[in-house]
């Protein structure tokens, strides 16, 4: 006999694996993100504010597509006049970014004026093309140093590769007067046009053209400040965007890729200090990258020039529904009003409705979400076209049991998506994971963990144990409970919680397959989501 939620192909119903998608979990290859996008608060926050100028945000939480819905959608959320640039990291030359460092400054400050100068360039050029939409005469400052621009870069628009690119090599054989040329007059009339190319090779083993790549681009800055700063007030407000930041954040360059974005969060700092929010870059920013940046007062910047892009229940449910009810509506379907609507049964293992099991399986971030539900409901499809059923079934709703189906696979691919947030900077997530998984239960206690990680490394002294556990638990691959309380604190579910030693931790529900892990059911009692 059929299960209640599955019939025979002939019946007059449609198969839910007819209509339902939940987009697809990375948002930089979601063509139709904009069609569903759901803000969760913060962009109002961070254009919201003058000061603001990070966005910040785990991977997985939603940076690259509160970046594109922004850049795209700006007038919703800035109604004044303003300009948006979008810049993204992919395929940045980093290498020739490494030319361009003062060693003699701190390491936040090392490549802060070549970001400047990144900064005012894109600036400039959104400026002078808004000159040009708008039929208004440009002011001799920026129109001069528009020139100045086409001398460097020839006559193409340059983006943000070509800003940071070959052609800025040659800015070392520039002549340039030592206090940089006054825009508001013809000097730059007289600049060499053609300096000739200069190749990467040349500037990194020559210390003398290193020098004067760094004192020209000094004097470039203070020529663009200088023509920015006196026209004030005659062009809009320009957003400068930052993402995918983290795109060479590997182990291979992540001594170089930290001191660039150190330098990327100072001048944006800067910047949007100096010209009082007329220029703001905005930086989308994973967090656990923010956290590893060498930079005076951090956590002044995280909590008055930052926005955290943190999600809840009610805001993540929000977001799947968005995009379920575009398929649905897209492909004839009725409107589903919750999560829940969507499964054929009201509940799950430990008396759980199906949003709330799905939500304890994930680090409350869309991508986690997003990637269960694709699972299941592929799970669903191959089960659908089984090569060896002569039956072929429908199904009114998702089921519960597909679910658990799907939880090895994604159990999986959440343990690597947390090691590849982790293993550059914080390597020892290998070995955690290992120790977790030797252990083999759910719970354990801290001398199991101290336990199975001499196994594996002598080396680990017991007295670091302590900035493991917190480590862990900060990513929410454990909890605690507090006191009689019976609900396990994940940092994910409760984000003000900070880690108290324990006599007992739990791993996140998520990881238990993936970490192939048995549930200490005498010890457990998994006690309700926030809000239940």
């Amino acid at each position: 006999m059929l299960c209640p939620s599955k019939r025979r192909r002939g019946r007059k119903m449609t198969s839910i694996l007819d209509w339902i998608e939940f987009g697809t979990v990375a948002a930089e290859r979601d063509a139709l993100l904009s069609s569903y996008f759901f803000d969760n608060g913060v962009l109002d926050k961070v254009s919201g504010s003058p000061t603001s100028f990070l966005v910040l945000g785990r991977k997985g939480a939603g940076k690259t597509a509160v970046f594109r819905h922004f850049t795209a959608n700006s007038g919703k959320f800035v109604k004044a006049p303003h300009l948006t640039v979008a810049l993204s990291f992919d395929d940045y030359n980093w290498n020739i970014h490494s030319l361009l460092s003062d060693n003699t400054k701190a390491e936040s400050l090392r490549y802060k004026h070549s970001w400047r100068f990144v900064i005012l360039v894109q600036s400039l050029l959104a400026i002078d093309g808004w000159y040009e939409s708008s039929g208004l005469s440009r002011p001799k400052p920026i129109a001069n140093a528009m020139k100045l621009v086409k001398k460097i870069y020839g006559d193409a628009i340059p983006g943000l590769l070509a800003v940071v690119g070959a052609k800025l090599l040659s800015i070392a054989k520039l002549k340039l007067p030592s206090a940089g040329l006054d825009l508001s007059t013809d000097g730059v009339e007289g600049l060499a046009a053609d300096v000739g190319e200069v190749s990467f090779d040349e500037v990194k083993g020559d210390d003398s053209l290193r020098a004067k790549l760094s004192e020209n681009i000094d004097n470039l800055i203070s020529s663009l400040d200088r023509a920015l700063s006196s026209t004030r007030g005659s062009w809009p407000t320009v957003f400068i965007c930052f993402d995918r930041v983290d795109e060479a954040w590997d182990a291979d360059s992540f001594d170089l890729s930290r001191k660039v974005i150190a330098g990327l969060v100072s001048a944006s700092d800067s910047v949007n200090s100096q010209y009082g929010g007329m220029l703001r870059p905005i930086v989308f920013l994973r967090e656990d990258i923010f956290e590893t940046l060498s930079l005076n007062d951090k956590n002044k910047l995280r909590e008055d020039c930052g926005a955290l892009l943190h999600w809840n229940r009610e805001t993540i449910s929000h977001l799947i529904m968005r995009r379920v009810n575009y398929f649905a509506s897209a492909r004839g379907a009725l409107p589903v009003a919750e999560i829940d609507a969507l499964f054929d049964r009201s509940e799950m293992r430990q008396g759980l409705k199906p949003s709330k099991y799905l939500l304890r399986r994930t680090m409350m971030r869309p991508r986690d979400l997003i990637s269960l539900l694709n699972k299941t409901v592929q799970t669903m499809k191959e089960e659908a076209k089984d090569p060896f059923s002569d039956e072929v079934t429908s199904y009114p709703l998702l089921e519960c049991e597909a679910i658990y189906r799907a939880e090895p696979a994604y159990s999986e691919w959440l343990k690597e998506e947390l090691l590849d947030e982790w293993k550059v900077q914080r390597p020892i997530i290998e070995k955690l994971f290992q120790a977790l998984q030797h252990n083999g239960s759910t719970n354990f206690v801290r001398e199991d963990l101290e336990r199975e990680l001499k196994k594996i490394d002598q080396s680990i002294e017991p007295s670091s144990l302590s900035e493991h556990l917190k480590f862990l638990f900060e990513n929410s691959v454990i909890g605690f409970r507090l006191g009689t309380n019976q609900e396990w604190k994940f940092k994910c579910f409760y984000p003000t919680q900070g880690f108290v030693e324990s006599e007992e931790y739990k791993v996140h529900d998520g990881l238990v397959r993936g970490l192939n892990l048995t549930e200490s059911r005498k010890r457990e009692d998994a006690g309700p989501l926030p809000g239940r």
